[in-house]
């Protein structure tokens, strides 16, 4: 698949939907430029006028044909109100005007072996991916389970719609206010211990910690695992280096730094020096 060219835009605020517990899901026109788009790839949005002067990058959560009241030729990101920037994201109403650059970044790729066992893990608002991967899986014939866990049952933002499309959905909070208390890697450590880890490939998303722990225990028990990257970035395309990681070619090899804009940000879990 050819990546689609980036493009530094205007773009109107179709809807701007708050979805409850801080989390939002905002909509945009993106014409153009969303036919050959990957899950996982990514915007750096900002607003035109705000003293807010970098762009933030968010990964596209919907692309056309993701949800079913989703505006042809527009995608949508999910973000969670944390600090000034997503504030002012969830101040803008529709017609409100959005500057992008994107799609930035490498995206998921679906496994090669057909009958490979798909698991989506998700940490928090780094579930935002999975909505376009599991409609790009669903294109496919495929399908994913998914273990899906955050601090507290109001951060398991669309679970509901996770669970309506999902084989089946794990869930751990670290309070237990939803599902079973505890980490993710729990149920994944069960999972890749199981017959089928041969066939399991597994993609995730989450904060750091979180994707550290799950790309060891995949690397040790050989099972496939590609990583959606978080890291803070200043321009997203590969100058600023504000978004590097330690990389190696195999795990006794030297260390080299590779740019989560523009290498990422999927890596399969065995590339990380972490």
């Amino acid at each position: 698949m050819t990546h689609p060219m980036v493009q530094d835009f205007t773009a109107p605020v179709l809807r701007n939907v708050d979805i409850g517990r801080g989390n939002w899901l905002l909509e945009f026109e993106a014409p153009g430029i969303t036919a050959e788009m990957r899950p996982a790839q990514f915007f750096m949005i900002g607003v035109p006028g705000s003293d807010i002067l970098l762009r933030r990058p968010f990964s596209v959560c919907g692309l056309p044909g993701t949800f079913a009241d989703g505006r042809p030729g527009a995608v949508q990101i999910l973000y969670r109100v944390y600090g000034r920037g997503t504030k002012l994201l969830a101040s803008l109403g529709a017609g409100a005007t959005l500057s992008v650059l994107g799609p930035l970044g490498r995206g998921f790729a679906l496994p090669e072996a057909q009958d490979a066992k798909i698991v989506l893990v998700a940490g928090g608002i780094g579930c935002a991916p999975f909505p376009a991967f599991l409609d790009v899986l669903k294109r496919a014939g495929r399908t994913a389970s998914m273990i899906y866990g955050a601090r507290t049952a109001g951060e398991l933002a669309l679970l509901e719609w996770f669970q309506e499309r999902c084989t089946s959905v794990t869930v751990t909070t670290d309070d237990g206010s939803r599902g079973t208390r505890g980490l993710v890697t729990a149920p994944l450590a069960e999972l890749i211990s199981g017959r089928d880890r041969t066939r399991l490939h597994v993609y995730a998303c989450g904060p750091t910690p979180m994707l550290k722990a799950v790309a060891a225990a995949a690397v040790a028990s050989q099972v496939a695992c590609d990583l959606a990257l978080e890291a803070p970035m200043a321009c997203g395309f590969g100058v600023c280096l504000g978004c590097v990681v330690p990389t190696h070619e195999r795990p006794e090899g030297p260390v080299a730094y590779e740019r989560v804009c523009l290498e990422g940000p999927v890596m399969p879990a065995g590339r990380l020096a972490w």
